[in-house]
């Protein structure tokens, strides 16, 4: 735990060097198993991520609209009780985000193709075939009071068939960030 906030702090303060506004987030959610059982219900996985949201890389103004480029960077946890050993993790995500104001806030989309690396290469009974993975993130969210992100996504982790085995998982997260 003490190397996963290291990693964490050293990605942070290395980003920590722009003038424009950043954000930190934070994630938690579930991931789902393809198998149900009788006594238990469906198979799922606590999951958690902290990040970092860099300031816009690119920015395009359409109107009232603007599109950009942000990059994410982080760590995640992934609780497996299903294979008795839980994953950690780092990821990188360049996310493009389209934004539209409505009053004083705005809500948003985003899509974002990134990598992340896991300690392990499954998920419950998924197998991912490898440690490094592609990270595909839909996201559809809110801004408010300028300071406060909120927003739901579906992350899907593979390896993009450069492995033979290559299930994928889904993970879905509610999403908070705090812009200083």
């Amino acid at each position: 735990m003490r190397s996963f906030v290291f990693c964490l702090t050293l990605l942070i303060s290395s980003f920590s060097l722009h003038s424009h506004a950043q954000e930190i987030s934070i994630s938690g959610g579930e991931a789902y198993g393809r198998w149900t059982f009788p006594n238990s219900g469906k198979l799922s996985s606590t999951v958690v991520r902290i990040g970092y949201i860099s300031p816009a890389l690119y920015q395009w103004n359409f109107d009232a609209t603007r599109l950009q480029l942000e990059l994410e960077a982080g760590a995640h946890f992934w609780q497996d009780d299903w294979n008795d050993r839980d994953k950690k993790g780092i990821y990188l995500n360049p996310m493009w985000r389209l934004y539209y104001p409505v009053g004083n806030q705005q809500i948003y989309a985003g899509i974002g193709v990134g990598l992340a690396y896991s300690n392990g290469e499954n998920l419950l009974d998924r197998q991912l075939g490898t440690h490094l993975l592609f990270e595909d993130r839909f996201e559809f969210g809110a801004i408010l009071a300028k300071q406060h992100r909120v927003s739901l996504s579906i992350n899907h982790y593979s390896n993009a068939n450069f492995a033979s085995i290559n299930h994928g998982v889904n993970l879905f997260y509610a999403n908070y960030a705090y812009k200083f």
